[in-house]
């Protein structure tokens, strides 16, 4: 069965720090991958931005690299922010985590790059 939702990550660089455009379903077999894509930016970025408006769907292994994130934007001294703008599913599991209070969260990456 073909996959409907198919997972991609990368890494956009721009002035204003790092982008990190997540597509498709983020669950236990993708979220290695959203790890490292999180981690390469981080030295020279003062602002990553992780992008989930396309995101279909996430668990709580995609919960734990945002978490993860967070937790190293803090120890490392760099901002970190997530765009979920038009992502209901992502809103609400962020919001049954609770982590809405914890995290900056924008609809559109530019919304943190600017500042």
């Amino acid at each position: 069965m073909p996959d409907d939702h198919p997972f991609s990550v990368r890494c956009d660089q721009s002035e204003g720090g790092a982008i990190v455009v997540v597509t498709g379903e983020i669950d236990m077999s993708t979220s290695p991958e959203l790890r490292d894509q999180l981690r390469a930016p981080e030295a020279q970025a003062e602002t990553v931005v992780l992008d989930l408006r396309a995101v279909t769907f996430m668990d709580s292994s995609g919960l734990g690299a945002i978490v993860g994130q967070h937790k190293r934007a803090r120890e490392h001294g760099f901002r970190f922010a997530i765009a979920v703008g038009g992502a209901p599913s992502v809103e609400r599991i962020l919001a049954l985590a609770q982590l809405t209070q914890v995290l900056e969260v924008v609809e559109a990456p530019d919304d943190a790059l600017s500042g």
